[in-house]
């Protein structure tokens, strides 16, 4: 008995440790996928968006809500078209998933499931004359999940 009380507390601190450490370890991991995710997707999103409209874009991109969960790959950039000159009239949601998709075959970039392009802009819309363009980076099962259920939320 006089050895069960020290053994069950070492024993305690030491699974509170492992949790701890692997904890760590995993949100390392988490935000280094991210960071990586966030700067491929900037550049794709940059270079279609200056392909398509003709001035040279330089966005940076900011996580969509953690609400969809940690492994989710969704970025939102957001500009005023009116203070850089940008007519917006010839573009729209599919064209520049079209030119999302011409830059990922372009670059090798695949995504998790191989019938759809590696990049989806999941939402496009304009507020007090920003546009938001949010587009998901679709390397992982948990963003092809994100974009299920955003088709479903529109049915």
């Amino acid at each position: 008995m006089l050895f069960f009380w020290p053994i069950l507390i070492i024993s305690i601190l030491v699974v509170i440790l492992f949790v701890v450490v692997h904890r760590l370890i995993v949100n390392r991991a988490t935000m280094i996928l991210r960071k990586n995710a966030q700067d491929v997707t900037q550049k794709a999103v940059n270079t279609a968006l200056s392909g398509l409209l003709g001035y040279q874009f330089n966005l940076s991109a900011e996580i969509v809500a953690d609400v969809w969960g940690k492994g989710v790959l969704a970025f939102e950039f957001h500009f005023k078209p009116k203070e850089l000159n940008v007519d917006l009239t010839n573009i729209s949601p599919e064209i520049l998933d079209k030119a999302l998709a011409d830059y990922a075959n372009k670059n090798n970039i695949k995504a998790v499931n191989k019938k759809q392009s590696a990049f989806k802009v999941t939402d496009w819309w304009t507020y007090t004359q920003v546009l938001h363009i949010d587009v998901a980076y679709v390397i992982n099962q948990p963003t092809l999940e994100y974009i299920s259920d955003l088709k479903r939320l529109d049915k």
